[in-house]
């Protein structure tokens, strides 16, 4: 006797993955649902809505349950479908890099907003730790620059230069594997240095929520110390340089206070705190030397 293969309507399958996501405590689980399903049979979550009762087929159910599953161990969805969206520009995103998040983004506003009141034509910019490649690409993107991003992960390199392919930057980008503490790395010739590193304390890291702390890479959340080692050594190369460039770090929750303490030890004191969306500081910015 055959067996009768129940079938599928969008709005159907919707529903029952809205259902036992929210039940795993998964965030929106109806957008979820939508991203999976439209990444699936390949339209947009607008024809998803206009085709409710449209039949899905054996391959995209086979297909959309395995994506479903994934996502019910908590693997973060910019893993599942393979890209995120950052500044306006879409990104691929592998368990190499660090997902891109909308705090980030505050860090690419600051940076952009001083080479226009520094009056810096073509500003030459280093970036540290660059993951993705998010932050130097949507500068890039919006902007007369020079930049070189370096990570110390090759799988990480390769995953930046395939988005500035993609985003059209790179002319503009020179992407390299190098440890940033590297006797090697200077500040020297620089306008910009910006980074988002590695500062959450190795000791947190298992606290952290479970789509981090188990999918996302662990070089790019902790230095395996007490998250401040890439302040302590961006600022002593800043003290070195001859001639101090604009420096700008994002810094994570509780973390002020440490890295203040460190700017005060530094002997820096020219500096702003600007904050995010949540009122949290979240970018450093270093006043620099504009060289004329």
């Amino acid at each position: 006797m055959k067996e009768i293969v129940k079938t599928w309507t969008v709005l159907d399958i919707l529903k029952v993955t809205e259902a036992a996501f929210r039940g795993r405590g998964i965030s929106n689980p109806r957008l979820n649902a939508e991203l999976l399903l439209a990444d699936t049979t390949g339209d947009s979550r607008i024809n998803l809505y206009l085709n409710f009762e449209k039949p899905l087929t054996e391959s995209e159910v086979s297909d959309y349950r395995n994506r479903v599953k994934r996502r019910l161990k908590f693997e973060p969805l910019q893993y599942i479908r393979g890209k995120t969206e950052f500044y306006g520009l879409e990104f691929n995103v592998t368990p190499d890099v660090l997902i891109p998040r909308q705090e980030t983004e505050i860090l690419v506003e600051k940076v952009l907003e001083y080479k226009k009141v520094s009056g810096i034509k073509c500003p030459k910019i280093l970036e540290i730790g660059t993951g993705s490649g998010c932050i130097s690409i949507s500068i890039a993107a919006n902007s007369e620059c020079q930049i070189r991003a370096f990570d110390v992960s090759t799988k990480a390199i390769v995953v930046a230069q395939l988005n500035s392919l993609a985003n059209n930057t790179t002319p503009k980008i020179q992407f390299d594997t190098l440890d940033f503490f590297s006797p090697e790395v200077t500040f020297e010739g620089y306008d910009i240095i910006l980074s988002n590193p590695p500062y959450i304390s190795a000791q947190d890291v298992p606290g952290l929520n479970e789509e981090v702390n188990a999918y996302e890479p662990y070089i790019a959340l902790t230095d395996d110390g007490d998250g401040l080692s890439f302040y302590k050594r961006i600022f002593e190369l800043y003290n070195t340089s001859q001639n101090k460039p604009a420096i700008f770090l994002e810094i994570g929750d509780g973390k002020k206070e440490d890295v203040t303490a460190l700017m005060k030890k530094n002997n820096i004191t020219k500096y702003a705190l600007h904050k995010d969306l949540m009122n949290m500081p979240r970018v450093l910015e270093i006043e620099g030397t504009v060289r004329k």
